[in-house]
């Protein structure tokens, strides 16, 4: 994931003159005692990569609502609590080893 920022702060005396009120535009409608007449051209620009822009798709589907079936969530928190809920350990170490080949 690239991020790209061209034009902040690039010139070293912009900082400087920001700090003294020096070359810096007052906003629109009031204008400072010792700024320019002239306002100041935006410049600086933002590049967002694919994979930045796929990330984000992603987040976005993912925190949608997705279906919950509420009544088997309760039917397992009741087998967990009750000490009924039984673990497969060979089924779940499988489907890891599944998973770690997929990738």
């Amino acid at each position: 994931m690239a991020l790209e920022i061209n034009g902040l702060n690039s010139n070293p005396s912009n900082t400087s003159k920001a700090k003294s009120g020096q070359g810096v535009a007052a906003p629109k409608g009031k204008q400072a005692d010792n700024a320019p007449t002239t306002e100041a051209k935006a410049t600086d620009t933002v590049k967002i990569s694919a994979e930045a822009k796929l990330l984000s798709q992603v987040s976005d589907q993912l925190g949608a609502d997705t279906p919950v079936n509420r009544e088997k969530v309760e039917a397992l928190k009741a087998a967990i609590a009750d000490g009924s809920y039984q673990v497969d350990a060979q089924s779940v170490a499988k489907k890891m080893m599944d998973l770690d080949t997929k990738f």
